[in-house]
């Protein structure tokens, strides 16, 4: 019987202490690279343009400064602040918003900037005691008859179905009368005087219908008129501008043209 001899083991080379040596040194150089790469990564910071100075781009810019970023704002204007826009005048140091004024109660982003800015919060909410009649009507006890209630919420519905003729005879009668004409008492009528003079400083004799129509059935629910800030609220915009950095902000920058290629953005402008 044959028997199969067992086979022999396939020896290999032994590595040599130089080639040993340049294994060795080629991992650590693969090493070095890809740390030295993953520094420099670390090392450069991200960049970002935003174009705006209004309250929008400069909460953002502070967001992404604070998050360790570069940023760079671009805004046509020659100040910012966008629609925000506090006017003073020296002689009383009176303040009168030109833009946007009031934040309302659900406007949590804007109350916790205040917060932190150390921007007092005038409150504007209708709570107060009410003389009519020659009654004084305690907070909450005072408002609007039923049938007034009922009226106004049926013209709010009714507004999508206006056609071109009744708006324009809308805008050619007074909100006071027109809101006579659906059931508003005199009693009423005064206490929409008081509120809405106060949104459109003017008697509601003297406000279009269908201005203070659409002001009311076009707005969120959730565009309240209830606090102030405290010395304007230009004084939120140079409190964001200051934190960002006033280098960081280009006045007088009107954007051009944006190009995005292989995630590179260019953004260029010019003098607005």
């Amino acid at each position: 019987m044959l028997k199969e001899s067992p086979e022999k083991p396939e020896t290999q080379n032994p590595t040599t202490r130089r080639e040993f040596l340049k294994i060795l040194g080629a991992f650590t150089a693969t090493g070095a690279a890809l740390s030295s790469r993953k520094l420099i990564a670390q090392r450069t910071p991200k960049t970002c343009v935003i174009i705006g100075a209004g309250l929008a781009g400069l909460s953002a810019a502070l967001k992404l400064k604070n998050a360790g970023w570069e940023v760079t704002i671009l805004d046509g204007r020659s100040r910012i602040g966008g629609r925000v826009f506090s006017h003073t005048f020296k002689d009383t140091n009176l303040v009168c918003e030109l833009g946007a004024e009031w934040v309302g109660e659900s406007h949590e982003r804007l109350h916790a900037l205040c917060g932190e800015f150390k921007i007092p919060l005038q409150k504007h909410q209708f709570e107060d005691s009410l003389m009519q009649n020659g009654k004084v009507l305690p907070k909450g006890k005072w408002g609007f008859s039923e049938p007034a209630k009922k009226a106004f919420a049926d013209m709010i519905a009714g507004y999508e179905k206006l056609t071109p003729l009744q708006k324009t005879n809308l805008d050619k009668t007074d909100w006071w009368t027109h809101l006579e004409n659906i059931g508003f008492s005199r009693d009423d009528l005064i206490v929409r005087d008081l509120m809405d003079s106060t949104d459109f400083g003017e008697s509601i004799r003297s406000v279009s219908a269908f201005a203070a129509l659409a002001e009311y059935a076009e707005s969120s629910p959730n565009n309240e008129m209830d606090y102030k800030m405290t010395g304007g609220n230009s004084r939120l915009v140079e409190e964001l501008a200051a934190r960002i950095g006033t280098e960081n902000i280009k006045l007088e920058k009107r954007v051009t043209e944006i190009v995005q290629v292989r995630g590179v953005v260019t953004v260029a402008a010019g003098q607005a």
